[in-house]
Formats: structure tokens, sequence, C-alpha cells
């Protein structure tokens, strides 16, 4: 959890530094008001008191609830920004993060669990510096404030509020102790749960074809009262610190009292009212103490589960990256469009034999090379280190005569056109669509976006949309079931820039 506070920039450290002290003057104000309050107790009790004097010290109270109300609205407001902010940069650092991830680090993540990293496991952390920051400062001052204003008031009275403390401690313990371990299950249940969705979503035509919509609602069902299950027990556990909160609350207050009554009756008649004002001020600040306590345990609710996203958080962003980028731009001198495979061979990194072992061959340019076998014998896996999607476990790929290895990745990239096997096709206008591969080189001409449209044979199809080449398409549009595969790749891949090599 540490390790991620890194990221809070100076201006919020600033921010931070400024609610610790509002929050000391808002506990101040807070414990200032019984004292005010006895005094206007001892004021009403004796006689020959003045009006005026109960109004002053009225008007002191009011004062200070006053001032820790706008204490807490400019915390509430710096915490909201400094919450805010974090969570936006670092879902932005995992986002970076992931997209330089070579496809065995992904894969070893699973794509369900990055997106849960990278929206729920945030969204935890959130949440505890949104609140937490506010409640980690202010109840633990507050306890110990009141403690120690207390602490000369009567120990009979402070024994009680010690047995109160100690009571609500062991329970916390004790709660924590059996709910901590569960909430890892808790977010890899999440993972699961997105993984059996996003499968659905994205095989649904799959799933309707084979009439599997049974099978993929007890699929779901079990995820989801896996999770569900996980999280009543958990809430039920936690739901037992209120009450038992309150029934101390309650019977602290009681005994206060009750011991109060007892001394006052035992006391001579001159020191029978110091008494009745100490009682009454240490009822309020025995609630404040009880009340801190209220505030932690609000605080260990959340805590465990943000421990845990904050731990699967920083997995992301302190995973090392395999596929490294190197510095050349250019191949060879006189050598263009050819690829050269040298005694290369491949495993994944959980496979214990070669799925690639000691390939060798050379295509020129203007060759065209097919490889032919059968269903997982690696004919994509090869083709996939072309691009560095994964390294060589030995051996040499050559782009232009220099091992792809030593080039920058944009300039590898620049020399590859890549139709991929399955279609992808991105949130956006078909405009952007046919353009992404210039997406990141300026506009491109309505010409160009056109003539790729005609190649492809899409012309005819997007013309007859409501806003031709700026109707809104998604993978998800039901739409695009005409727009074939084929027709899809070959149009994005048409529009790129002129490749040396293309496979």
């Amino acid at each position: 959890m540490l390790k991620l506070l890194k990221n809070l920039s100076k201006r919020e450290w600033i921010f931070a530094f400024i609610c610790l002290l509002l929050i000391i003057s808002q506990v101040w104000l807070e414990l200032k008001m019984p004292d005010y309050m006895s005094e206007i107790t001892k004021l009403v009790q004796t006689e020959g008191s003045k009006m005026q004097d109960i109004l002053i010290n009225g008007a002191y109270m009011l004062a200070c609830a006053l001032g820790s109300l706008v204490s807490a609205i400019i915390v509430g407001y710096f915490v909201s920004s400094i919450s805010s902010t974090f969570s936006m940069r670092v879902r932005k650092k995992i986002f970076d993060k992931v997209g330089n991830l070579s496809m065995h680090e992904v894969k070893g993540f699973s794509v369900s669990s990055l997106i849960t990293r990278t929206t729920n496991d945030v969204t935890q952390v959130e949440i505890l510096i949104g609140m937490g920051l506010q409640l980690m400062i202010k109840a633990p001052i507050t306890a110990v404030w009141a403690i120690t204003k207390i602490l000369n008031k009567g120990w009979q009275w402070s024994l009680a509020t010690a047995i109160a403390v100690v009571i609500l401690l062991s329970v916390m313990i004790s709660i924590m102790v059996i709910v901590v371990p569960r909430f890892k299950r808790v977010q890899k249940l999440v993972d699961k749960l997105n993984a059996v969705t996003r499968e659905n979503l994205t095989g649904i035509r799959v799933v309707r074809a084979f009439n599997a919509e049974k099978y993929q609602e007890d699929k779901f069902s079990k995820a989801n009262n896996d999770l569900t299950d996980l999280l009543i027990f958990n809430q039920k556990k936690f739901a037992l610190m209120q009450p038992i909160m309150y029934l101390v609350m309650q019977s602290l207050a009681l005994s206060i009292y009750f011991i109060g009554a007892y001394l006052i009756k035992e006391a001579l008649i001159i020191d029978k009212l110091t008494i009745f004002g100490d009682m009454i001020v240490f009822s309020s600040y025995s609630m404040q103490v009880i009340m801190s306590f209220l505030m932690l345990v609000i605080i260990f609710m959340m805590l465990p589960r943000a421990d845990v996203s904050a731990k699967r958080i920083n997995e992301v962003l302190e995973s090392k990256i395999s596929v490294k980028e190197g510095d050349k731009t250019e191949g060879k001198e006189g050598v263009k469009g050819e690829v050269e495979f040298k005694n290369v061979s491949f495993k994944y990194a959980d496979s214990e034999e070669d799925l690639l072992s000691n390939i060798s061959f050379k295509a020129n340019k203007g060759e065209t090379v097919a490889f032919i076998g059968a269903t997982g014998s690696g004919k994509s896996s090869l083709v996939n280190l072309i691009p560095r999607y994964y390294d060589v476990t030995s051996g040499e790929v050559l782009v232009d005569g220099i091992n792809v290895k030593e080039y920058k990745f944009e300039a590898l990239n620049n020399k590859i056109g890549y139709v991929s096997q399955k279609a992808v096709i991105f949130d956006g206008s078909v405009k952007e669509n046919i353009s992404y591969g210039e997406s990141g080189n300026g506009d491109v001409s309505e010409e160009k976006i056109m003539q790729a449209a005609r190649v492809a044979r899409a012309n005819d199809f997007i013309e007859k949309m409501e806003e031709g080449y700026d109707s809104h398409i998604a993978s998800r549009w039901n739409k695009l079931i005409r727009w074939s595969k084929a027709e899809s790749v070959y149009c994005k891949s048409y529009s790129q820039r002129p490749r040396n090599i293309y496979f």
C-alpha cells in the first residue's frame, strides 16, 4: 500500500498536510465543546449566575461547531481531489504498463484480471484514500486527545472506559483475523466473474449457435454465487461490529452515570457540583473515544480489501518487461524486404518442450512464403516472433539483415504490415477504423480512405449507412455481420503506411 503512495504528487502531499492541520483544528474544536458545556452546567446550577455568561459560553460552543463544520468541508474537498487525481494517475500507469507488456506477461495475469486491476482494484484504493485519509488521521488524534482530557477526572470512570476499549479491540482483532484472509479470494473471484462475462460476450454467436445459453448461465451463476457467498460471509462478520460498538457505547454511558451518581451521593455538598460537571465532561469525552474506535472500525473494514488491491496493482506496475526495445531504426544498407530465421527455437514460458525447434529459412523481397501445418503446430507462433509479440528462446530473427531485438519498436512495426487472424473493430467511426494504421501520423485524406474501402470492396456497404464513412461502429454491432472478416481486416491493413514485409 505504501508503495502506491509514491504516485502522489508534491501538490497532493501539500494538500494532505493542509488536511492534517485542519483535522487537528477540527478535533480541538470538537473536544473544546464539552468544556463549555461543563461551564454552562455549573452556571445553571450556581445561584446568582448571569444569563450573559451562559449565552457567551453557548456562543463559544456554536463557534466551535461552526469551525469544525468549515474544517470538515475543506478537508472533504481536498481529500476528494487527492483520491480522484491519484486513481487517475494510477490507472494511466497501469494502462501504459499493460501496453508495454509482451503477450507472455499479459497471459500471465490474464485479460480479465488486468481489467479488474485497472478498474475495481484502483477503486478500492481510491475509496480508502478518500475516506481513510480523514478517518485514519482523525480517529487516533481524537482518541488520544480525549483520553488525556479525562485521565484526571476520576479513576473509576477511566477504568470503565479502559474496559470498554479493551472489549472493542478484542472484537475488532477477532473479526479481522477471520475476515482478512478472505479478501484476497474476493478479488480473485471478481477476476473469475469478469472472465466468464467476457467469455460469454465475445463468444455470444457460438453460444447461440450451439444452444449453450443454459450452460453459460450455470457457469456465470456459479462464479456469481461464489463471489456473493464470500461477500455475504465477510459482511456478516463486519455487521457484528456495529451492534457491539453501540452496545459498548451505551453501556459505558450508563456506567459513567451510575458511577457518577454513586460519587455524588458519597461526596460532600461542596464537591457535588464539581463531580456533576466532571461527569458531564467525562461522558462527552468517553463518547468521543468510542466514536474514534467506531471510525477505526470503518477503516479496518476497507483496509484489508484495499491492501489486497494495492498488492495486485503493484504486481502489474513492478512486473518486468521481457521484450525490451533496441535502438536501431534502419536495416542493413542495400537489404530491403527480407526476413530470415536462423536456427530459431521457441517455447512458451509454461511449457517444458519447444514448440518450434531449429527453424531456418529466408524470405526475400517479392517472394510469397506459406506455412502449412496442423492446428497447434506453431504457424501463428512462428509469425508472431517477427513483430516480437514473443521473443525467441534461441536463434535469431532478422528483418532487413538486422536482429529484430535491435530495432526500436516503432521502426520494426513500420517495416511490417500485419493482417491478424481475427478481425478487430475499434469503437469509433468507419473512417477511424479504416485509417487506424495511420492514427499516429496525422490525418489521412478522405481520398485515401475511400480508395482503401474500394479495394476491400466495402465502399458499397459503407455508403448505404446513414452517415457513410462517419457512421459510428463497434465490434458489438449486429450490422457489422454483413461486413465480412476478410473485408474488414484487409480494409484496415490496406490504409497503413507502405510496408516492406506483409505476413
